[in-house]
């Protein structure tokens, strides 16, 4: 006997006969379980993967690779000559800007708010950061403008949550104003200064879009009373790598310069994706588990209906470990099949997703208008091995029962 009749004897089994139909059916729904499992599965990993990089996408456009700061909390009054002396030692820094950031009050007509403004210099962030690809309206400027009186004003970029929360537009004019501490209630109230908005910036990211506005480094310093800037920001060849460099800058500058990476700043929220994926593929992990339980009752219950013909079988000379290739055929025939039906409509619907966006999602809510996904090979090939692994797992009791069983009881078996 050779492997080939063993796997026909598998196959047979496996197709509907009018005295067999119902385990015919149960190995069919099986099959329909391995099907299900391995298409969600795609669909579910891919979809993680999806809003993983879009995600990051999105945090590494808007934070700078690295930045580097005064760990006092000092200012640094020499930005360019530190940022030029890094970059010499470090030939993988593309761009460097020099940021300022504070809390400050800001007023519309209407409504009263604090946020977090960013001073930067407009023409060296827009190498470091994606800011001008985030403007919805209006431009991504920070020259002075004409407003309706005629009088040059410093102009902001104000995230579009946080637009819509004061009930400004473009052109129309903002007060930003330092908070009142008790030195300020002596010398006669925090200082003031009237902005007008050039642009409207969306990243997608509430804490973004709705607690942050830029404006230019001179204007901020004036307001608040600082002569250099907060900290720098950097960019680099590879975001993937930027511990490595903010490790290196730290090194290199020494106390008190402490340099912060974009994946310690978002280390809450990457992690959480990390587990995310995880958790996602051990529950939907579950239809192929529930399907690999029904290919163990399917084929225990094929042992039973087929005993006689196993004992024919085991008489014409069929040995225990044919037997057992027999039932292990059937539960790999259900499991190859399942996987590559459920294996190809996953990848087709994913497919179509990414290039139509067919699927989308509420702007308003999440942080893009579509539902991403993305396909790794490596899931892929991750999820069939294991969905038959599982189906072939399945089938070492039923075959193991069946190939037992003594050809003379189980002829006279009724």
């Amino acid at each position: 006997m050779n492997l080939r009749l063993e796997f026909k004897i598998a196959w047979r089994y496996l197709g509907a006969q009018r005295r067999s139909l119902f385990v015919s059916l149960i190995s069919l729904f099986s099959m329909a379980g391995v099907c299900i499992g391995t298409f969600a599965l795609i669909v579910a990993l891919s979809a993680v993967n999806g809003f993983e990089a879009e995600v990051t996408t999105q945090m590494i456009g808007k934070d700078a690779h690295f930045e580097i700061v005064d760990f006092r909390g000092e200012q640094i009054l020499e930005p360019d000559s530190l940022a030029q002396s890094l970059m010499k030692v470090d030939g993988d820094i593309t761009a460097y800007s020099p940021f300022i950031i504070y809390k400050v009050g800001v007023s519309s007509k209407k409504v009263n708010d604090g946020v977090v403004v960013y001073g930067i210099d407009s023409k060296s962030a827009k190498d470091v950061i994606d800011l001008p690809s985030k403007i919805k309206f209006g431009v991504f400027s920070l020259d002075s403008l004409l407003d309706s009186n005629g009088v040059l004003r410093p102009t902001v970029m104000v995230g579009s949550i946080l637009a819509q929360r004061l009930r400004v537009k473009v052109g129309e004019r903002l007060v930003l104003q330092t908070f009142q501490g008790p030195d300020d209630m002596i010398g006669g109230g925090p200082k003031m200064m009237q902005f007008l908005v050039s642009g409207i910036f969306e990243t997608g990211m509430y804490e973004y879009d709705g607690n942050l506005l830029y404006t230019a480094i001179p204007e901020l310093q004036k307001l608040i009373g600082m002569q250099g800037v907060t900290g720098i920001q950097f960019k680099i060849k590879d975001p993937w790598k930027s511990e490595i460099h903010a490790e290196m800058a730290s090194r290199y500058l020494g106390h008190p310069y402490h340099a912060n990476d974009w994946k310690m700043k978002n280390l809450t929220l990457l992690k959480w994706m990390n587990y995310e994926k995880f958790i996602v593929a051990a529950i939907v992990c579950l239809i192929v588990l529930i399907a690999a339980f029904n290919i163990i009752s399917s084929l225990i219950m094929v042992v039973v209906d087929k005993t006689k013909e196993i004992g024919i079988l085991r008489a014409m000379g069929l040995s225990e470990s044919a037997i057992m290739r027999v039932f292990v055929g059937m539960g790999s025939f259900i499991g190859l099949f399942g996987s590559l039906l459920g294996g190809l409509a996953g990848l087709a619907l994913c497919i179509i997703q990414e290039r139509t966006h067919f699927i989308e999602l509420p702007a308003d809510v999440y942080m893009m208008p579509f539902f991403p996904v993305q396909v790794q090979a490596l899931d892929v090939v991750v999820i069939f091995i294991v969905g038959n692994a599982l189906c072939i797992f399945a089938t070492i009791l039923p075959a193991w029962k069946a190939s037992a069983m003594k050809p003379v009881k189980a002829i006279r078996h009724e």
